[in-house]
C-alpha cells in the first residue's frame, strides 16, 4: 500500500542507529516504523513509499514491515558471499570464506567499526570516536566505551569524529569462524562525492572543476555541502541536517574501507569493496534518491598498494593537494566517460589509468638444480659427569650413566635434488633430521666451516648463482634493531613502495605495524617480518625452518599461498620444513622429502594422494560430501569433543577429504538445532529421532578440503567414531563408537 511521510523523529546522540518514520496510509492509519537515524534522515516528509506490513501488532518491531521508494529502504542491505582462494597451479579452491556484508544498524556495529578504525589511524594521541551519556547529558571522546565521568555509568555510542551525518556504513561479518577469529573483519564507509575538486598538472598548475569536464556537470550540481560556517561546531547537527535535505547526485565516494590486519593480505579487503558496489548499486547509497553512475575515492596509500586497482578502480587524477583520484564505474555510461578521458587527456594517455607499478620483478632463477646424492651426515657427542652436582651424578649413575660416546648417523646416504624456481616441502618426526638437511644445505651455498653445517659425506652439485636466504630459529635471524620493520626494508631495498609490497607478500598489512619495531611484534607477526626481510634481499633460495609455526591455520594458510604463489611468479626456490597438513595442502609444493631414521624418502606431492591428517572422522552420507564441499559447518553429536585441528572425513573406507575442528557448541535441543538447519542440514525429525532426548552439541568446521579422488584405508567392522589415518601415529582421545 501507498503511505505518506508525516515525520521523522531522530535523537541527536544515539542517531546512528535509533530513529522512528511515521507515516500515513492510503486508508488514513499511521504507523510508527523504527528505523535508525542514518536513513530515515534521508526520507523527506510528503514522499511517498510502498509499505507492506509482516505483522498487524503494535507498535511495529523492526521485522513488521518492508518500505520501498524507487529503491528498496527497509530491511537494510544484507547479502553472504564466499570468497574461494584458489590454487595458482591448478585453479582449485584451497579454502574459502563465508561472509555476510550488511550496513551497519545495531549499537554493536558502531562499537567493532571503531574497533577496525583503531588498527589503521589511532594513536595514544588520537580518539576516534564520541559517546553520550543519557544520565548526565555529556559527550566524552574514547576509542573503546567508557564509563561516565560524571555518574560512572556506562556510556553510548554517538558518532565517529571523521565521520559526517551523511556517512553511511557497511560491516563485514566472518561465518563459520573458528572460535578465536573475530566477528568483524571489515567495515566501508559510503559518503557523498565531495563538493569542489580541482586537478593538479604535472608541471604544478591548477585544472579547476575537473569532473565537470570528464562527467556530466549535473552529476555533481547538488552536493552534500553544509554551509561554511560549519566550523562552528555546536551548530554542527543542525547544518548538516539542512545539507541532507538537497543533496543528490548519481556518484558516491568511498570513503574509507579498513579490514582487520590478519585478513587484509588475502582478499577480503577486496570482498568488501565488490560487496559496496553491490550495496550502491541495489540501493542508491548514501541517500537514495538517484540511481548511481560511478564510485569515487581519493586515496594516498592507492600510490603503495594496488588495492583499488584490483577491484577496478581506474586511476584518473591527483587532486590540487596532490592525492590520487580513482574511480569505479557503476554503468556502461559512466564506463564510457572514463575510457574516453583516459584516451584524450594527455596526462592520462601517459599513465593509462594506473598508478600503481608492481616493485618485485623476477629474479635470476637459480642456474642449475641443487643436488644432494650419498648425502650422509653425523653426529658425535661426548657425554661426562664432569661438573655435576654430586646428588645428580650419583642418580645417573645409578641408572648405569658415566662415560659414553654417542655416534649417530642422521642422515644416511640420501639423495635429494630441488630444482630451480619450485616448492619443496621437508617433514618428519622431532629429531628425524628436517634441520640437519637445511644446515647443510646452508653450509654447502655459504661455505660455512662450522662442522654443523658440512656434511660428511657425498656428491653435490651447487648453482655458481646462487643467492640464499635462510631462517633457522635460535641459529640463523635477520637483525632488525631497533628500528620500525618498513625502515630496516627500506634500508635493504631502497624502495619504500617495494618494502610495503613485501611486507604485504608476508602477510603484514597493517600500517600501524610498519612503524613498529620488531621488539614490539607479537610472536606471529615476529615470524612474518622475518619473512619480509628474507624477501627484500631478492633472493632465488630461500629455506626456512618450521615455517610458519607460530601461526594460527587460518593465518598459516593465507601466508603460505601467498608465499608458494610468490616463489612460482618470482623464480624462487624454496625449501620448507612443516608438518602441518593444512600448509602442505595450501603450498601444493612441487616435492615432499619426508625424513626418518636416517632415510630421506622423496616423491612428488600429487593432489590426488594427499598427505593424511592423523585421525579421521566417521560421517555417514550424505553429511560426509556436505562438509568436504564447505556446505555443512556444523557437525551433530551428542557429546562435545576436545579434539582441534585438521581431521579426515572417513564414509565406506574412504577419506574424502579433511577439516579444521575448531570448536564445539551446545548443549542444544532439536527444536534450537532447527534454527540452524544452514549448518547442519539436518531436519528436526532426524535431530530428535538420534537425540533420544538427550541434549546435542554441534562440532565446529571450517576451512574444508576435498581430495579430487577418495584415499581408501583399511577398515575394521563394527560402529566406530575416530579411524587411525597414520597407523605410526596414536588416534588419541574418544576412540569410541557412536550412532
Amino acid at each position: 500500500m501507498k503511505a505518506r511521510v508525516l515525520q521523522v523523529e531522530i535523537a541527536r546522540p544515539t542517531y546512528r542507529y535509533a530513529g522512528f518514520v511515521t507515516v500515513q496510509a492510503e486508508d488514513g492509519h499511521q504507523y510508527r516504523l523504527p528505523m535508525p537515524g542514518t536513513v530515515a534522515q534521508w526520507l523527506l516528509p510528503d514522499t511517498e513509499y510502498s509499505l507492506s506490513l509482516l505483522k498487524q501488532d503494535e507498535p511495529l518491531d523492526f521485522d513488521a514491515y518492508r518500505l520501498k521508494g524507487k529503491v528498496p529502504i527497509w530491511p537494510l542491505f544484507h547479502r553472504q558471499y564466499v570468497l574461494e582462494r584458489l590454487s595458482p597451479l591448478t585453479g582449485n579452491p584451497l579454502y574459502a570464506y563465508r561472509v555476510l556484508a550488511r550496513e551497519a544498524r545495531y549499537e554493536r556495529d558502531y562499537e567493532a567499526i571503531v574497533e577496525l578504525e583503531q588498527y589503521h589511524y589511532a594513536s595514544d594521541e588520537e580518539l576516534l570516536a564520541t559517546w553520550y551519556c543519557p544520565h548526565c547529558k555529556r559527550y566524552e571522546d574514547a576509542n573503546v566505551r567508557p564509563t561516565c565521568s560524571g555518574c560512572g555509568q556506562p556510556m553510548r555510542f554517538h558518532d565517529l569524529k571523521s565521520a559526517t551525518r551523511a556517512s553511511r556504513f557497511l560491516v563485514i561479518e566472518l561465518l563459520d569462524r573458528a572460535e578465536y577469529e573475530p566477528r568483524y573483519v571489515a567495515y566501508v564507509r559510503v559518503d557523498p562525492p565531495i563538493p569542489l575538486m580541482n586537478r593538479r598538472l604535472p608541471d604544478g598548475s591548477v585544472e579547476k572543476r575537473i569532473r565537470e569536464k570528464v562527467f556530466p556537470p549535473s552529476w555533481f550540481a547538488h552536493p552534500f555541502r553544509p554551509r561554511a560556517d560549519e566550523a562552528d561546531h555546536s551548530d554542527w547537527w543542525t547544518i548538516q541536517g539542512e545539507a541532507i535535505r538537497t543533496a543528490r547526485s548519481p556518484v558516491s565516494r568511498l570513503a574509507r574501507v579498513v579490514v582487520h590486519p590478519d585478513y587484509r593480505v588475502d582478499g577480503l579487503g577486496q570482498q568488501a569493496v565488490r560487496a559496496m558496489f553491490d550495496w550502491v548499486r541495489t540501493r542508491w547509497i548514501p541517500e537514495m534518491r538517484v540511481a548511481k553512475q560511478a564510485v569515487e575515492t581519493i586515496a594516498m596509500m592507492a600510490r603503495y598498494n594496488p588495492f583499488m586497482e584490483k577491484v577496478g578502480f581506474v586511476y584518473m587524477w591527483d587532486t590540487a593537494s596532490g592525492r590520487p583520484v580513482l574511480y569505479y564505474p557503476l554503468s556502461k555510461r559512466a564506463q564510457q566517460y572514463i575510457d574516453r578521458y583516459i584516451q584524450e587527456d594527455p596526462v592520462a594517455q601517459q599513465h593509462g589509468g594506473h598508478l600503481y607499478r608492481a616493485r618485485f620483478a623476477p629474479v635470476e632463477p637459480i642456474d642449475r638444480a641443487l643436488s644432494l646424492r650419498d648425502f650422509t651426515k653425523a653426529y658425535t657427542n661426548r657425554l661426562t659427569l664432569e661438573n655435576l652436582s654430586e646428588p645428580v651424578r650419583r642418580m645417573l649413575e645409578a641408572f648405569g650413566v658415566r662415560y659414553r660416546v654417542i655416534q649417530k648417523i642422521v642422515i644416511r646416504r640420501a639423495d635429494l635434488t630441488f630444482e630451480p624456481g619450485t616448492v619443496n616441502v621437508i617433514l618428519g618426526a622431532s629429531g628425524s633430521g628436517k634441520t640437519t638437511v637445511l644446515r647443510s644445505i646452508y653450509g654447502l651455498l655459504t661455505g660455512a666451516d662450522d662442522p654443523a653445517y658440512r656434511p660428511d659425506g657425498g656428491t653435490f652439485e651447487i648453482p655458481a648463482n646462487a643467492r640464499l636466504q635462510a631462517l633457522l630459529p635460535g641459529e640463523i635471524e635477520p637483525v632488525f634493531g631497533d628500528q620500525p620493520i618498513a625502515e630496516a626494508l627500506y634500508r635493504i631495498t631502497g624502495d619504500e613502495t617495494l618494502a610495503v609490497e613485501i611486507l604485504n607478500y608476508a602477510g603484514i598489512s597493517d600500517a600501524v605495524l610498519y612503524r613498529a619495531p620488531f621488539s614490539e611484534l607479537s610472536t606471529g607477526q615476529k615470524e612474518r617480518a622475518r619473512l619480509a626481510w628474507l624477501l627484500a634481499h631478492r633472493p632465488n633460495i630461500v629455506m626456512v625452518d618450521e615455517f610458519a609455526a607460530h601461526l594460527d591455520p587460518q593465518t598459516a594458510m593465507r601466508v603460505a599461498r601467498r608465499f608458494s604463489s610468490l616463489a612460482r611468479e618470482k623464480g624462487i626456490t624454496l625449501v620448507l620444513v612443516t608438518h602441518r597438513e593444512e600448509i602442505i595442502h595450501t603450498l601444493e609444493p612441487d616435492m615432499l622429502y619426508i625424513v626418518g631414521y636416517g632415510t630421506v624418502a622423496a616423491r612428488p606431492y600429487d593432489q590426488q594422494q594427499p598427505w593424511l591428517p592423523d585421525r579421521g572422522l566417521f560421517v555417514r552420507q550424505p553429511y560426509a560430501s556436505l562438509i568436504v564441499e564447505g556446505q555443512k559447518t556444523w557437525e551433530i553429536r551428542k557429546h562435545p569433543t576436545r579434539v582441534r585441528g585438521r581431521v579426515g572425513i572417513v564414509n565406506r573406507g574412504r577419506v574424502l577429504g579433511s577439516v579444521e575442528i575448531v570448536g564445539t557448541r551446545g548443549p542444544f535441543t532439536p527444536e534450537q538445532l532447527a534454527e540452524h538447519q544452514d549448518k547442519h542440514h539436518a531436519d528436526v525429525a532426524t535431530l530428535q529421532d538420534y537425540a533420544q532426548g538427550k541434549p546435542l552439541y554441534a562440532w565446529v568446521l571450517k576451512n574444508p578440503v576435498k581430495y579430487a579422488e577418495p584415499v581408501p584405508i583399511p577398515t575394521t567392522k563394527g560402529q566406530q567414531l575416530w579411524a587411525k589415518l597414520r597407523p605410526e601415529e596414536e588416534a588419541g582421545e574418544e576412540e569410541r563408537s557412536d550412532e
